[in-house]
């Protein structure tokens, strides 16, 4: 079971975006996965929502073009509609010093990018699985 129902991710890799997808519904069916190819499409994305369906979790792909996982996650913390949604970075390079901005920017953690099938499975379990 989850805790979070509706997960908004951002990355610009169809093939992440589809194994997440899939590992989301093989542990909870109904939760709700929407995806955003950058940063830019995920600010559109929510603008287009509803405050009562905002999404509980963002999961922000550092490499993106046009809008990078820690300027979204700016962006979002610093809106005060989307401040309170909960946040994680992941990238595929873990320098300390990008690891603790973004977490001092309010990211609730950042980790390394998920590179198998388990690695997504072992992420969503950590973050997002109701212990």
């Amino acid at each position: 079971m989850l805790k979070y129902k509706k997960i908004v991710l951002v990355d610009d890799d169809a093939d992440d975006r589809q194994i997440f997808e899939e590992v989301i519904q093989g542990i909870d069916p109904e939760v709700v996965v929407v995806t955003a190819e950058n940063g830019l499409e995920m600010v559109a994305l929510l603008d287009k929502i509803t405050d009562d369906d905002l999404p509980d979790m963002i999961i922000l792909d550092q490499n993106m073009p046009k809008m990078t996982g820690k300027e979204s996650l700016i962006f979002l913390k610093e809106s005060e509609r989307y401040r309170n949604i909960s946040t994680i970075v992941y990238s595929t390079y873990q320098v300390k010093d990008f690891y603790q901005e973004c977490l001092e920017l309010g990211a609730q953690d950042v980790v390394a990018k998920p590179d198998s099938l388990q690695a997504y499975r072992e992420m969503i379990e950590q973050f997002l699985v109701a212990h």
